[in-house]
């Protein structure tokens, strides 16, 4: 049998060594499972900075709406108190340099992606009246965003620069 360190023979010594370890290393990856309303909240913040980026004037006005409407919508999920700080990225990362038409489609993009990350967990878990209300919130965010796409666009063929 092998010898006894601890109280417990030399190969069952060996198995609780690996076995610390293997839980050590992948312990970091199971603390760190976010919250699955942690991600579409990070993509709502994410598309209401490249909404505050600097835009022409009136396009800026124009995207005032969607802006309010997004902060409600994170302000839903927020009070709904299902995330700790810990899941939340105040400040994604954005590219400053992106062209106009570009950061109109990751706007889309990303409300449309929090949009279906809701949908996805209001089935697993329906009825839940801040879901409906930030879901409402996502789709006038939306509209607002398509309204000051077609004013960005329209104020571009008029040369109203």
């Amino acid at each position: 049998m092998g010898s006894l360190k601890w109280g417990y023979p030399r190969g069952l010594n060996m198995i609780a060594r690996v076995s610390w370890i293997a839980a050590a290393a992948l312990a970091p990856l199971t603390l760190y499972a976010q919250h699955p309303y942690a991600d579409a909240r990070n993509y709502l913040r994410t598309a209401q900075l490249i909404m505050r980026m600097q835009q022409q004037p009136n396009v800026q006005l124009t995207l005032r709406p969607a802006d309010d409407q997004i902060a409600a919508a994170i302000r839903e999920i927020d009070q709904a108190g299902v995330l700790t700080r810990s899941d939340l990225r105040q400040s994604p990362v954005i590219d400053v340099n992106t062209p106009t038409l570009q950061r109109f489609a990751s706007m889309v993009d990303l409300l449309r992606t929090a949009r279906f990350e809701i949908l996805e967990e209001q089935r697993n878990a329906p009825g839940a009246e801040w879901q409906i209300a930030a879901l409402k919130h996502i789709d006038a965010a939306l509209r607002d965003v398509h309204h000051a796409a077609i004013k960005e666009f329209l104020d571009r063929q008029i040369d109203s620069y």
